[in-house]
């Protein structure tokens, strides 16, 4: 693998061969079931992610020049319908990336940090946080946060990789039931039942759920670098020192 890409398109690209393809220009009514078992939307991306649209689709365009990535449309009644797989190539980049990430990601999880999307809304549906799991201990997300990020409408945390936090998404469409989502670096069987149990609980208080609708699942995160706090860190401490030098800093000279 010669190219270079960012942590972003190296995701991307993995998330892209485990999820069979990308449907860029439309909602989930527009498509139908069976052809969203073979491709997700950009939106879902988007969640995965942490990232607009806009900029899934400009990397989209860059994979395509680079041969990673071919539009192959997805047929149906009516018409067919736009989608965008990978290719050959792009398939062996993306196994490629995904072993090299299982390889670098030997440190203990208590040592790694991860960022977590908690909070999003916008055409697909709405995901809101329930709690986290740690040591297996039921936690408020707010006992495990570092820190918190916010961009484009959506609300991520930064936290320890032996956190699991637990969220509930819901699609605009009535017909879909809510999914649990289990998000962290891994998930035994104990802790992905218990995930289960206390959503049911948690979801029971808010008076919104109904447990033969419900579905759950893994979502497995790749860690963030090891120096990802200490570059925000440095970037804050530098942003107070200049504030402080310039504090009753006259710009007219007078």
């Amino acid at each position: 693998m010669n190219e270079i890409f960012s942590q972003l398109e190296e995701q991307f690209l993995v998330l892209l061969f485990e999820n069979g393809g990308i449907f860029p220009m439309y909602e989930r009514w527009d498509l139908g079931p069976q052809a969203l078992e073979r491709g997700k939307l950009i939106f879902w991306y988007s969640g995965q992610l942490n990232a607009g649209s806009k900029t899934l689709l400009k990397i989209m365009r860059r994979f395509n020049e680079k041969g990673l990535l071919i539009r192959n449309d997805s047929k149906r009644d009516r018409s067919p319908v736009m989608k965008y797989t990978l290719t050959k190539k792009g398939m062996e980049v993306a196994l490629q990336i995904r072993e090299k990430c299982k390889v670098e990601c030997c440190k203990a999880p208590e040592e790694c940090l991860l960022r977590i999307l908690i909070k999003t809304s916008g055409s697909e549906g709405i995901e809101h946080p329930l709690f986290a799991i740690k040591k297996d201990n039921i936690l408020s997300i707010e006992n495990i946060t570092i820190r918190k990020e916010l961009k484009e409408g959506t609300e991520s945390v930064i936290t320890r990789g032996d956190a699991l936090i637990v969220t509930v998404r819901k699609n605009h469409t009535l017909s879909d039931a809510p999914e649990i989502l289990i998000k962290g670096i891994e998930c035994n069987a104990d802790s992905f039942k218990k995930a289960q149990r206390y959503a049911l609980v948690f979801l029971q208080q808010r008076g919104d759920y109904d447990e033969t609708r419900l579905t759950y699942k893994f979502v497995p995160l790749n860690p963030l670098p090891d120096n990802y706090l200490s570059k925000k860190l440095a970037s804050r401490q530098k942003t107070k020192k200049l504030l402080k030098e310039w504090q009753g800093h006259d710009l007219n000279g007078s």
